[in-house]
Order: structure tokens, then sequence, then C-alpha cells
């Protein structure tokens, strides 16, 4: 019997930082879902976390965006910032891409969840720390292990800003994974798309936030603004 959880839609609000979830710092194509939405068209990424007992599936959509071509190119290394267009091609080399897959109807499974008719997911272990460097610090020795970019999701809730990554940590007891949100509350909004990191001799940890990944010496983390987070809600 088919399963009927639809997955958890995350509200992505602008190309950049959908297509910066998609493609920044990770390896190899992707696969976007153009989906028929009400009298319009919505652009969706499915991914997930490992998750306490199974997995956490997320939707990541973006409304209002049309694509013209059937590939995204990205990006992120060039002085002046992101460059995101829409390809006929896959075939230059300086570029990430990922495949835009045109459907006829959308399955009812990510309707429901476009129109928010979805289960909360269980919380997870909740863990503020101490400050962004401790947060960079987090995410390094694991994304080296994992090859994954984990992505620092930005959002807003009570008039606060935050700034927090799932990590899921496996084989917890009985369950899958034991997710881990580290966050942190912010002082201040943000203005660039990504964090990059270095810890060095004689200068010590050093961080900044920056529009580019220009610089290979450091570790670069990406921040994507969406509307919420389901478990922060």
């Amino acid at each position: 019997m088919a399963p009927d959880k639809p997955p958890v839609p995350l509200k992505v609000p602008d190309m950049k930082n959908f297509v910066r979830l998609v493609l920044a710092l990770n390896e190899g194509s992707q696969l976007i879902w153009n989906l028929p939405y009400k009298d319009t068209s919505i652009l969706c990424f499915f991914t997930a976390y490992m998750y306490w007992n199974g997995d956490l599936p997320l939707l990541a959509c973006l409304s209002d965006e049309t694509p013209n071509k059937p590939f995204i190119a990205y990006r992120s290394d060039q002085q002046n910032g992101e460059e995101i267009l829409y390809a006929d091609t896959f075939d230059d080399t300086r570029y990430r891409y990922a495949s835009i897959i045109d459907f006829k109807k959308t399955p009812d499974l990510f309707l429901r969840a476009l129109n928010g008719d979805f289960s909360k997911p269980l919380e997870p272990l909740m863990m503020e720390v101490k400050d962004l460097t401790a947060l960079l610090r987090t995410l390094v020795p694991l994304s080296i292990r994992e090859s994954i970019s984990f992505p620092l999701w930005h959002f807003k809730k009570d008039a606060h800003e935050y700034l927090g990554a799932v990590i899921p940590f496996e084989h917890y007891y009985e369950s899958d994974a034991l997710p881990v949100f580290f966050y942190l509350k912010l002082s201040e909004s943000l203005q660039e798309p990504f964090i990059r990191y270095n810890a060095s001799k004689p200068a010590g940890e050093t961080l900044e936030f920056v529009s580019n990944t220009s610089d290979a010496k450091y570790f670069y983390a990406k921040v994507i603004d969406v509307e919420s987070l389901p478990f922060m809600v």
C-alpha cells in the first residue's frame, strides 16, 4: 500500500535561495520538478533528512517562476557573486546544473503538501549554540565526513531571526537517527548568502559573510531563507 503522508513543504522566497539550496556547494546534477498548481506552476526540489524513525521528506517550493529552458545553470565562484541562468545544454563545466522536469499533473500527495495539508514532524533535539563560530565549527567535520553541504536555514519567528542546521546522528537506540537542530538567535539581519570560515595560525578562527565562494582556502556554508521551519512553528 502506498504511504498516505505528504512531504513537508518549505517555502523559499526567491530564485536565488531556491537554486542555492539545490546546487550550491553540492557535487553532481540535481532534479527540479515543475508542477502544475492552481492557475500556474511551482518549482519543487525533493530532499530528505534521516529523522527519528524513518526519514523526514522535504519539498522545497518556489512560486511565481516560469522556466523557459530545460536546465538551470549555477555558479558561485565569481567575485561579483552568484550567477543563475536558464540553459539549453549542460556542457559548460564552469557551472553546476539542475534538470527541470515538466509534469502534466501534480500527484495528490504533493498537492496536499502545497495546500498545507501535512503532519507536523516531531521536534528534533533543540540545541542553541553560543555564537556563530560554534555553529560553523559544528558543520565543518560533518560536511567533510558526509560529503554533504548542510544548509543553514534562515527564518523569522516571534520577531526574532534564527539561523540553524538540522544534523541527523544515525542509530540512536531504537531510532534510525537522533535529529539535532543546532541554532543561533541572530542579533542583526543577514545580508550575504554564504559564510566562510577558517581556522589557522596565527589568526585562529575567522568567519565572514560573503557573496561568493571564490577563495578555495575557506570552508563555506550556504544560507537559505525560508518562510518557516515546520518544527519551529
